[in-house]
């Protein structure tokens, strides 16, 4: 018989304390803006020490960079909810276009927006965000192939259309924090679909 594994409990201490001082670092960040974003005010929100978020966290680019790669792999883990749904035939093509803006247009692109604004010209920080951007866009890649894999265009086809898709919508999101006009960015959407469907007859 197998010896039962008994969790860790110093182990998961740990790991609740991290996931309190990630998600108070992204709600401050979006809240007030990367560069308000005070490790005060996030020790404060996450009701943990200084020393206990140093000791996971011992420099600010650490702590950005594990915030990011949580909020990443959150999105990851509901992307490849969708690409389930629609292997099953509850989604299509458009629902995922329609969840990529709603993600573009939301709480994930302004906290990121921030980040990609403050990392061009603080290295490592930028150095930090590089590897767990990858990883996020890499495992897009991976979801998107899934919904045209009975397409004849190549995976070198679908990947461009994929960031042909991003690029639109990164360039929509950031009209958003300066126009505040639904039905402008529901036509655009609109459009862009009928282009895709087009594109992948």
């Amino acid at each position: 018989m197998d010896a039962v594994v008994k969790p860790n409990k110093h182990v998961e201490r740990s790991t609740r304390m991290k996931e309190k001082i990630l998600k108070a670092t992204l709600d401050c960040i979006y809240e007030y803006g990367f560069n308000q974003a005070s490790t005060t005010e996030i020790v404060k929100r996450a009701k943990v020490s200084r020393g206990a978020m140093l000791h996971h966290y011992p420099v600010k680019e650490t702590l950005i960079a594990a915030a990011v790669g949580k909020l990443l792999e959150d999105e990851i883990a509901d992307l490849r909810k969708i690409a389930a749904a629609y292997a099953e035939g509850h989604k299509t093509i458009d629902d995922f276009v329609d969840y990529l803006w709603e993600r573009f247009s939301g709480r994930l692109f302004m906290i990121t927006i921030d980040f990609l604004s403050n990392s061009r010209t603080d290295e490592k920080l930028r150095e930090a965000l590089i590897p767990v951007s990858l990883n996020f866009h890499d495992s897009l890649n991976e979801i998107w192939l899934q919904f045209f894999n009975h397409q004849k265009k190549s995976p070198e086809e679908i990947r461009l259309l994929l960031n042909t898709t991003l690029c639109l919508l990164r360039g929509m999101g950031a009209q958003t924090i300066i126009r505040k006009d639904k039905a402008y960015f529901d036509e655009i959407i609109e459009n862009w679909k009928s282009l895709l469907h087009s594109l992948l007859d």
